[in-house]
C-alpha cells in the first residue's frame, strides 16, 4: 500500500505536466516495509537528482561530446576520495541505447568553445557509437548513483551497532551477486553501519573488508536490489526513498555468463508503478525464452519473493514462465503450480521498491539480451 500511494502520486504528477506541458523533474517518494527477523528485497525505482541534462553532439567510442557549453570543470563527475563523494553515470533518454546507463570515468572541461565538451564512459563491452548506437541529438543525463550514505540518510530505517566487527543484532545489507555463473548464489558482500568512535570512527562497514575502511561512498546500481535483514531485531522499519521519477523506456541487460550453465539475473525495475506480466513486455523485448512446454520446461523462469512474511533467507514465493505453445488455452504466462491453462498475464508482479531473480537458460556460448520495459505511466 505504501508502495501504491507512490504510483499514484508519480501518475497525478505526469498529468500535471502534461496539461502544463512543462517538462521539469518529476519528484516522489517510495516506502517499504523492512519486517523485524526477516529478509526484505529493497530497491529504489527513483533516481538521484541529475547533475547534467543535454543533447549529444557525436560519439566516438566511449567518448560523448555534448552540444553548447555546459560549464563543467575537469573530472567533476569522477569520485575522489575527501573531495568529491559521489560517483555518476550516464542515462540516455532517447534513441538507440534509450534507457541504457554507463558509468562515467573522465570528463573534460568546459574551454568556452561549443560543442566540445566531452564525458568518457565504461561502456562495459557495449557499442556506443555507430548507427546502432547514441546518435547526434539523442538526449543523455549526468546522476549520481545511490550510495549507503544517501540511501539511508541518517540510517533512516536501519538498526546500528556499536561493534566494529559487525557482531549482535543489527541491520544487514546483502548486495547480490551478478558476476558469478550458476543459480542460487549467496550474496558477494554485506555492509552494516557501526556507530563507535574506533577504527576511523562511525561509518558503513563492510563485513571482511577491514574495520577502518568505511564504506559510506560505495555505490548501489539502479536495476540492482539489496536484501536488507533485520538480524535478531524483532521491530519493523520503514525504508522511504525519496528522488525523481525516471522518464523514458528502461533497460536492463540480462544474459548467461558461462556456457551451458543457467544463469540468475538480479534484477531491481526502477521504474515507480506496479507492473502485469504483459505491462512489462518482459517476453515481447526478446529477453525471456518461452517454453516449449506447457509445465515450464525448457524456458526462462521468473522468481517473485513473498517479503510481507517473516523468514531469512527466503525461498521464491512464485515461479513464472511463459509458453508459447497453441495447447491448454494458448500462449501466454503460467504460474508454476497454478494450472496449464491458467494464463497469468494480468497479475500485477512488478512492484515499486521490490528484487527479482530472472534465471536463463543456459546457452552454448555466454549471451546477452536487453530487457526493454515502456514506460507508459
Amino acid at each position: 500500500m505504501n508502495q501504491l500511494r507512490l504510483s499514484i502520486f508519480a501518475l497525478c504528477a505526469l498529468s500535471t505536466l502534461a496539461q502544463a506541458q512543462v517538462y521539469s523533474p518529476i519528484v516522489g517518494f517510495n516506502t517499504v516495509t523492512a519486517l523485524g527477523n526477516s529478509d526484505t528485497r529493497f530497491s529504489v525505482p527513483l533516481h538521484r537528482p541529475q547533475a547534467f541534462q543535454g543533447v549529444v553532439q557525436s560519439v566516438a567510442g566511449s567518448v560523448i561530446t555534448v552540444q553548447g557549453l555546459p560549464g563543467w570543470t575537469l573530472n567533476q563527475f569522477v569520485y575522489s576520495a575527501g573531495v568529491q563523494s559521489n560517483t555518476y553515470y550516464v542515462s540516455v533518454g532517447s534513441g538507440n541505447k534509450g534507457g541504457m546507463y554507463y558509468t562515467v570515468t573522465g570528463n573534460s572541461v568546459d574551454s568556452g568553445t561549443p560543442d566540445t565538451s566531452t564525458i568518457t564512459v565504461d561502456a562495459a563491452g557495449d557499442v556506443l557509437d555507430g548507427g546502432s548506437g547514441i546518435l547526434n541529438g539523442d538526449s543523455v543525463s549526468v546522476i549520481p548513483y545511490w550510495t549507503f550514505s544517501t540511501l539511508f540518510p541518517g540510517q533512516q530505517g536501519i538498526t546500528t551497532t556499536t561493534a566494529a566487527n559487525g557482531s549482535g543484532a543489527m541491520t544487514r545489507v546483502f548486495v547480490p551477486d551478478v558476476t558469478s555463473a550458476g543459480s542460487n548464489l549467496a550474496a558477494i558482500s554485506q555492509y552494516y553501519y557501526y556507530t563507535g568512535a574506533s577504527f576511523g570512527g562511525a561509518g558503513w562497514r563492510k563485513t571482511g573488508g577491514g574495520l577502518s575502511t568505511i564504506r559510506d561512498n560505495e555505490t548501489i546500481s539502479p536495476d540492482v536490489f539489496v536484501v536488507i535483514r533485520q538480524d535478531n531485531v524483532g521491530t519493523s522499519t520503514i525504508l522511504t526513498a525519496t528522488g525523481t521519477v525516471p522518464t523514458g523506456n528502461r533497460r536492463y541487460v540480462i544474459g548467461t555468463i558461462s556456457a551451458n550453465v543457467d544463469q540468475d539475473n538480479a534484477i531491481a525495475v526502477d521504474v515507480p508503478v506496479p507492473l502485469t506480466l504483459a505491462q512489462s513486455k518482459l517476453f515481447e523485448s526478446g529477453a525471456f525464452t518461452a517454453a516449449p512446454n506447457a509445465n515450464g520446461t525448457g524456458g526462462d523462469k521468473l522468481f517473485v519473493y513473498d517479503d510481507t512474511t517473516v523468514a531469512t533467507n527466503k525461498s521464491a514465493a512464485k515461479q513464472y514462465y511463459y509458453y508459447n505453445g497453441a495447447s491448454f488455452g494458448g500462449a501466454g504466462w503460467r504460474l508454476s503450480g497454478g494450472g496449464l491453462s491458467t494464463i497469468r498475464n494480468d497479475e500485477v508482479v512488478f512492484q515499486p521498491g521490490s528484487g527479482y531473480i530472472i534465471r536463463k537458460l543456459a546457452t552454448p556460448s555466454p549471451a546477452t539480451v536487453i530487457w526493454t520495459l515502456p514506460t507508459n505511466f
